[in-house]
């Protein structure tokens, strides 16, 4: 099968692309499936050793490494900011999902269902409205709809995805609708937070480290400005620093 059937055959039937093009695979030699040790280890990445020796710096001065949130609702950057806030959310991506509609079950969907094969009776019918009804709710997660519905209409996953696709558009033609909640722009948006949790736990002072991801919604990309970046990031919190 070559690559542009296998196109051809996923925009047709995904799930079955999926599985008939498992049989395209060659099984590698032991030696390649389980390495021995005379195979040279592997080389690390330049971003990673400067992270370590970050690490390996920053506990040696005494500082505590913590882990700082990543997800910062818009809220917090109104209090740590104030007038400033609109300049720093104008560089934040904020957070969005796809809503949980209502998917009714007509005839005509009754019709399309059983015109795929699906052999249908008042059960299994009642059985896919209460489907859809707990993943409305949220009772049902997006990566289970698939199975619950086979599990609904008696069949295999493939006959599900294919019931899925040709029978619920809606499902496909669903907008993302943007939540208040931010990816962390920048460390310090993280540590006003983190150093709150903490304050009435742990005695001053207060020596912390965080070497992590930040993301940054700049109109273009350089060297010096980029979507998502790595900061190495310390607080000293104490009555007199």
């Amino acid at each position: 099968m070559d690559k542009k059937e296998i196109i051809r055959l996923a925009k047709k039937d995904f799930e079955k692309a999926w599985v008939e093009t498992a049989a395209t695979l060659k099984k590698p030699h032991h030696d390649d499936e389980y390495p021995r040790l005379y195979f040279k280890t592997g080389k690390s990445h330049m971003l990673y050793d400067t992270i370590w020796e970050l690490r390996q710096t920053y506990l040696q001065l005494g500082f505590d490494e913590v882990i700082n949130l990543l997800f910062i609702e818009d809220d917090h950057i109104y209090k740590q900011f104030g007038p400033e806030a609109p300049a720093v959310l104008d560089r934040c991506f904020y957070l969005a999902g796809l809503p949980r509609p209502d998917i009714g079950l007509g005839l005509d969907k009754i019709e399309k269902i059983e015109s795929l094969g699906v052999a249908l009776n008042e059960d299994k019918i009642q059985n896919l409205k209460d489907v859809f009804r707990h993943y409305k709710k949220g009772d049902v997660s997006g990566d289970d709809l698939v199975q619950d519905l086979a599990s609904a209409l008696e069949v295999d996953d493939e006959i599900s995805l294919r019931v899925l696709e040709r029978v619920f558009p809606e499902l496909r033609e669903l907008k993302p609708l943007a939540s208040h909640t931010t990816l962390r722009s920048h460390m310090t948006s993280g540590w006003f937070i983190t150093l709150k949790s903490i304050n009435q736990s742990r005695p001053l002072p207060l020596k912390l480290f965080s070497i992590d991801r930040c993301f940054r919604r700049e109109q273009k990309e350089d060297a010096s400005h980029l979507m998502t970046y790595h900061s190495a990031s310390c607080i000293w919190m104490d009555d007199e620093v």
